[in-house]
């Protein structure tokens, strides 16, 4: 269903997408010098796109990213209250694009004309999820249920008692907590067979735990790999581990490169993962740190399918994802900032996230040249945190988080990288690698 591209074609799609990105000032700047990619070598060559560059560049602050005139297009945003949304235009085109290869990928996952399909995705803020949800659902035929996850859990749950879906897509925050009043309440979802999840990892535990309360029937996939920055980057079959996804040759390009060793990551080596939108000519994605971290297995999957296969293995450092939503470690590192002296406390920090108790918990790790005496200041970072990531403090009061901890350590005793040093400032837990 997917088309494969072998290398030769893909890096002719990439070189006219990189054609096609000089006309945008911004890549006119940062190709300067730089002469067409002929091979691999010259394309790995070429410099990688920030999320801050994105961020500063991206219209309406700037239309220095921009191949054509902003008409004719749809906005979409990462989401994100702290300062770090990042928006990208489509065309309509591109839009429906993106929207004709999810669908393709529900399929995969089996949904079909027959089903109903309750849309449990959130809506406005410029996120792409629910719009999105609808025109994948039109695309399959199936009937839609728009219910969205902006209104109470509570009136969610009645909608599905009453339309009984046989299909739910949502955040696994919501799943959870579906699962929770189902237990607590003795409701049961009989013709559900399917739960498409997005935004954030499903762990082992937390899939148990809905099962157990939606209902021991319901197979769990992940409707995709996919940001509203680059679009469909992976696809599950239904031989697919969890945090695994064939990677859609004919649309997107995803490397994985050892950044610290500057060299691509070998088959089953993880790595940092850079993204190339290969249909996006509007505001080009082109070699984007996304900010994820993976390994391309090298084996071929049991499905036949010869696009493939990507491991996802967490964030890579500079923002992570709470409720759908991206948050921006530079405002924990200000959190930090705010007590470092104090007592002997550096700026030395590791936010680690793992699923405990089917919910997201935060451990917030910071160096000091005495912990014990350090203890004291734990209260006033986790209201310096809770005060520049709203999030946290909504995810607190709504009992998404199982804690929210602040926890000082000797100095020196945070992992480092072997290669420059440098502290690692975020662990992400919670995507499992087998």
């Amino acid at each position: 269903m997917f088309e494969c591209l072998d290398d030769d074609r893909r890096l002719e799609y990439a070189r006219a997408l990189w054609r096609t990105a000089r006309a945008a000032p911004f890549y006119g700047r940062k190709y300067d010098g730089c002469p067409e990619p002929r091979d691999w070598s010259a394309w790995r060559a070429l410099p990688t796109l920030t999320r801050q560059e994105l961020y500063d560049n991206a219209w309406p602050r700037s239309g220095e990213m921009l191949t054509q005139p902003p008409q004719g297009m749809i906005v979409t945003s990462t989401g994100g209250t702290t300062g770090m949304a990042r928006y990208t235009v489509l065309t309509h085109g591109e839009w429906d694009r993106f929207c004709d290869e999810q669908a393709k990928a529900l399929r995969l996952i089996g949904v079909s004309p027959s089903d109903r399909v309750a849309n449990l995705l959130v809506a406005g803020s410029l996120w792409p999820s629910f719009l999105g949800g609808h025109e994948i659902i039109k695309r399959i035929g199936a009937l839609h249920l728009p219910i969205s996850a902006n209104i109470p859990v509570e009136t969610v749950l009645r909608f599905c008692r009453e339309f009984q879906p046989t299909v739910m897509m949502s955040l696994p925050t919501l799943f959870i907590f579906l699962a929770d009043l189902a237990l607590k309440d003795g409701i049961t979802f009989p013709e559900l067979r399917l739960i498409g999840y997005a935004g954030e990892h499903m762990s082992p535990a937390v899939r148990d735990h809905v099962r157990r309360g939606l209902g021991d029937q319901v197979k769990i996939h992940a409707l995709a790999y996919t940001s509203a920055d680059a679009g469909l980057m992976g696809y599950q079959c239904t031989r697919c581990a969890p945090n695994e996804y064939h990677v859609p040759t004919a649309f997107q390009l995803i490397e994985n490169i050892d950044l610290e060793r500057d060299r691509p990551a070998a088959p089953g080596e993880t790595g940092e993962l850079l993204v190339t939108n290969l249909a996006r000519r509007s505001q080009p994605i082109i070699r984007y740190r996304i900010g994820d971290r993976g390994c391309f297995t090298g084996a071929p999957c049991p499905c036949g399918d010869p696009n493939p296969l990507l491991r996802l293995a967490g964030r890579a450092g500079d923002d992570f994802k709470l409720g759908g939503a991206y948050i921006s470690m530079g405002t924990v590192e200000q959190s930090v900032e705010a007590v470092a002296g104090v007592a002997g406390i550096s700026p030395n920090h590791t936010l680690v996230l793992a699923d405990e108790g089917n919910r997201l918990a935060l451990e917030l790790r910071v160096e000091a040249g005495n912990p014990a005496a350090a203890e004291g200041q734990a209260g006033r970072v986790v209201d310096e945190l809770e005060t520049r990531i709203p999030e946290l403090k909504v995810a607190r009061a709504r009992e998404y988080l199982a804690r929210l901890d602040v926890r000082f350590v000797p100095l020196g005793s945070l992992e480092r990288s072997p290669v420059t040093g440098k502290v690692r400032r975020l662990d992400d837990r919670r995507v499992e690698e087998k």
